[in-house]
């Protein structure tokens, strides 16, 4: 089967593929669950997956990855013992513990799933994976929350630009037209390719850290995908609460309405088939071997 024909199987109703690598990534935020219950840790639902749990119990059916935001405090302890909590097969990713991963956020990953992305300018091969972002503090003036927020965006886009072939989704939909116009700049200019990312990163945790997460009632994912959206009052997470997905419940926002509302709108609503946020992936293989050979 050609790369073509696979991936129009793949993008098509009841994928088995498609299905296979969400069971795979089903299985990982299970252990994230539960290491996280055992240790006593916050961790929240986020984006796709928490819409995926209040609108269809489970994953949305396009989905290809599951999302969790954790409080800064509760991040920085499961970076301390996530290795030793995770089973052979699978692996922890964090900047700080390793230099060759260039992504702010950590993620768990699947060694056995390996998922041929084209979502970037190059096309990567990455583990099936949960990515792990962290919540940190936002000051409660909105004048404050402007002023901290674009700053701390200015250092965003300097560690954008520093990795952008190998990270940034060409293909995300719903983005405003100022960051299309941003990402048309850096393909064509390739600005910042020579820029130190993991100096980048560290810049960005300095500004974040200025604000603690319990200390105030404003928070901010800012690695999510929703710009100044991923500012929430602290009200909508609350201790969180559970929510059915798929054969289990993990923890969401306890006003889970109202925190969907805020980034998706009517989010009942399935979006067109045009605005359907998934990755530009052109082959998985599983347990180390092609499904298919090309």
């Amino acid at each position: 089967m050609s790369a073509k024909d696979w991936k129009a199987t793949y993008n098509g109703e009841n994928s088995g593929d498609l299905r296979k690598l969400q069971l795979a990534e089903l299985d990982m935020m299970k252990m994230f669950s539960e290491i996280c219950d055992r240790n006593g840790l916050r961790y929240y639902m986020v984006g796709g997956t928490m819409l995926g749990a209040v609108r269809h119990k489970g994953f949305v059916p396009w989905d290809d990855d599951m999302d969790v935001g954790m409080p800064r405090p509760d991040y920085e302890r499961f970076i301390e013992i996530a290795r030793e909590n995770l089973p052979e097969g699978y692996a922890f990713l964090n900047y700080k513990l390793d230099p060759s991963y260039h992504r702010y956020f950590s993620r768990i990953i699947n060694k056995n799933v390996a998922v041929h992305n084209a979502s970037n300018t190059k096309v990567i091969v990455e583990n099936a994976w949960l990515d792990i972002f962290p919540f940190d503090g936002m000051p409660s003036r909105k004048w404050q929350q402007k002023i901290h927020f674009w700053h701390v965006t200015f250092l965003r886009f300097l560690y954008h630009a520093s990795c952008f072939d190998e990270l940034v989704n060409l293909n995300r939909p719903g983005r405003p037209r100022y960051l299309q116009a941003v990402i048309r700049f850096l393909s064509i200019t390739h600005f910042g390719s020579g820029f130190d990312t993991i100096k980048l990163m560290r810049k960005v945790e300095k500004e974040l850290l200025r604000y603690s997460y319990d200390d105030c009632r404003y928070m901010v994912s800012m690695f999510g995908s929703y710009m100044e959206k991923e500012i929430v009052n602290k009200k909508l997470l609350g201790k969180g609460r559970p929510y059915q997905f798929e054969d289990t419940t993990f923890n969401g926002p306890v006003k889970g309405d109202a925190f969907l509302r805020h980034f998706y709108g009517d989010y009942m609503q399935p979006p067109k088939d045009a605005d359907k946020d998934k990755h530009n992936i052109l082959k998985i293989e599983f347990d180390g071997k092609p499904e298919d050979k090309e």
